[in-house]
């Protein structure tokens, strides 16, 4: 089983991705990936940033982090769990800019995009949730606190005046920036092993001990850029017609402009 569920299938994903990412990028859609939170320690962003930003910054940094202060904290607790024998889990943020309002499907559950992402988001090694925008504090919050205002101007058409909502209304894509989170769960082969029993006896025994990393969420942050793009990409090909990559440009920016004004 673990040779079945291992995180080598992800490469061909990560491969895909960036063939997606690519295409995306042609349209004005760029995607970036961060590390948010690993180990309980969590990067303190006290601002929004730039899709481009987030891309060079978390290049830039051993564990993906926007946060230089929190990332040395990461990289301690890393250090800290090799040396224990233990391995840490934590939180991963993808965010697409320049999305056109209007991908995915308000009327089928199967064609809503944000559950397509979930899907794909979950669907990577030891990724045990997602969340959109404000996620599972939603719950804790009352609906004057949550939902997006809509604001209109003719420069940038329809926005909103938060992103509580992470680029989706029912489904559908609504203009603002997808921002996605998924979290990772440790890594389950550790050098201290846990208890397991055998299968034919029953009794209990100590699990083997596997070469192992103690933390793979910077990886795993990789993985989900790809996952995400590549769902975007797809919804971009169904929505708008891809058989010739000019006319498929020229449709998407006419969509632009005409959702500025409906």
């Amino acid at each position: 089983a673990g040779e079945r569920s291992s995180a080598r299938e992800t490469t061909v994903r990560v491969a895909a991705g960036a063939v997606a990412k690519q295409l995306l990028h042609e349209l004005g859609i760029e995607v970036a990936g961060h590390v948010l939170e690993i180990g309980g320690t969590r990067a303190n962003l006290t601002r929004d940033y730039a899709v481009s930003e987030i891309q060079e910054t978390s290049e830039a940094s051993p564990v993906r982090c926007l946060d230089e202060v929190a990332a040395e904290e990461m990289m301690q607790k890393i250090d800290d769990a090799k040396k224990n024998g233990d391995t840490i889990g934590g939180i991963v943020e993808v965010v697409v800019g320049g999305v056109p309002a209007g991908l995915g499907s308000y009327v089928q559950w199967d064609k809503k995009l944000d559950a397509k992402i979930a899907r794909a988001i979950v669907s990577i090694n030891a990724f045990k949730g997602a969340e959109f925008g404000v996620g599972f504090e939603a719950a804790r919050k009352p609906g004057s606190e949550v939902m997006d205002e809509i604001l209109w101007s003719k420069e940038d058409g329809y926005t909103r005046r938060t992103n509580n909502l992470g680029g989706f209304e029912g489904g559908m894509t609504n203009g603002m920036p997808i921002v996605v989170r998924g979290v990772m769960k440790p890594i389950p082969t550790l050098y201290k092993p846990l208890q397991s029993v055998d299968i034919d006896s029953k009794e209990t025994f100590n699990a083997s001990v596997e070469r192992s990393d103690s933390c793979a969420v910077p990886a795993a942050s990789v993985v989900a850029e790809a996952v995400v793009a590549w769902e975007v990409a797809v919804a971009v090909l169904e929505k708008f017609d891809g058989d010739r990559f000019d006319t498929l440009k020229k449709h998407v920016e006419e969509h632009r402009n005409l959702t500025k004004e409906f």
